[in-house]
């Protein structure tokens, strides 16, 4: 048991590492949006950065079977509490976040607040594409798709449990094959587009389950896990993205860079996992940075507001400095927040249970 733990510590260490980037990435990006911010070399990489949501949900799906995957869900107890974990640690800080967007920055009436309140207490806003830019939907929308994702996820694992590892592979594959071929036709179609989209978040989480569950051979594995790999991981992903903005290659259509970041996101994820670093798994830092990661996706729904108003009174230009007060802004409600919310929601939590 000894053993079982040690290396399920080393998977959480890298899996919170690949996380809190993927809330970071997020952050520049919308710096970069929003305010024009500069990365030198790194700048078109930087305004591709909404691609980290895909490994966001990728991440979920992965972390969330390597969890349950040695229990039967679908069992009444373990059921209600798997159900109640994801109440307790996602609609207490959504709903805070979301009334004080309303009551602080909202610019709907009273009287769309109202149609619109059922609807964003159900967690029920990405069902419709077109309330992504209303309220605070362009800040919340990724958890209306986790919200489906977490409901069906008992069912998803069963189902993975009784696959034969081929039909695994096989379904794999026509997930991937469906991301990588609708962003074609919302692009030639001109539709809806499909970024805030619950299926095809859905179908990333599944990717994420799938890739948890598919057995990897102990010499592959070995190879995978090492810091070198990991790097040579990320050079690809950077400069795979930054070539094709340099190009010119759909630049905007950020599901359509599935092409790119679903193979390597899934390669650094099972790196991630295998990788032993004593300093990762030390580190109280990056442990308190992946708790609060969720807290710091929702605290940028409030950033760019604050950020407009700060650089303006200040007369903040500098870029630098721009860049260092979004961070620093973002980080401070973050922690605000999750040890306002996030932590006693969690006492309270473990008592009910």
């Amino acid at each position: 048991m000894i053993i079982d733990k040690e290396k399920a510590k080393h998977r959480a260490a890298g899996l919170d590492l690949f996380r809190v980037v993927a809330a970071v990435m997020v952050l520049l990006f919308h710096c970069n949006i929003h305010h024009g911010n500069d990365f030198g070399a790194l700048t078109g990489f930087v305004s591709m950065g909404a691609v980290f949501m895909t490994a966001f949900f990728m991440l979920s799906g992965f972390v969330l079977f390597l969890t349950y995957r040695e229990r039967d869900l679908l069992k009444n107890d373990a059921l209600k509490n798997f159900y109640l974990k994801r109440i307790f640690g996602i609609f207490p800080l959504y709903l805070i976040v979301a009334a004080l967007y309303v009551v602080t920055l909202g610019q709907e009436s009273a009287f769309q607040n109202l149609v619109l309140l059922p609807i964003e207490v159900l967690g029920l806003q990405s069902v419709f594409s077109t309330l992504f830019p209303v309220s605070h939907n362009g800040g919340t929308w990724f958890i209306s798709c986790l919200l489906f994702a977490y409901l069906a996820f008992p069912l998803m694992q069963e189902v993975v449990k009784q696959m034969s590892t081929r039909a695994k592979w096989i379904v794999l594959a026509i997930c991937t094959a469906i991301l990588f071929w609708s962003p074609l036709v919302v692009h030639t179609f001109k539709t809806d587009s499909i970024y805030s989209n619950p299926f095809f978040r859905g179908l990333e989480f599944f990717i994420g389950v799938l890739l948890c569950s598919l057995p990897i051979r102990a010499g592959i594995a070995k190879i995978l896990a090492t810091w070198k790999v990991f790097v040579a991981e990320a050079v690809l992903l950077v400069a795979g993205i930054s070539v094709a903005v340099r190009l010119n290659v759909f630049v905007g259509n950020y599901m359509l860079y599935d092409w790119i970041v679903i193979p390597l996101f899934a390669f650094m994820i099972i790196t991630l996992t295998g990788l032993k670093s004593p300093r990762l798994l030390g580190s109280a830092v990056l442990r308190y940075a992946s708790a609060a990661s969720y807290a710091f996706f929702l605290a940028q729904t409030f950033n760019t507001e604050i950020e407009n108003w700060l650089f303006a009174v200040c007369g903040i230009q500098n870029n630098v400095l721009q860049i260092t007060l979004s961070v620093s802004l973002c980080t401070v409600i973050a922690v605000a927040l999750h040890e306002l919310v996030e932590k006693p929601c969690a006492e309270m939590l473990k008592k009910k249970l």
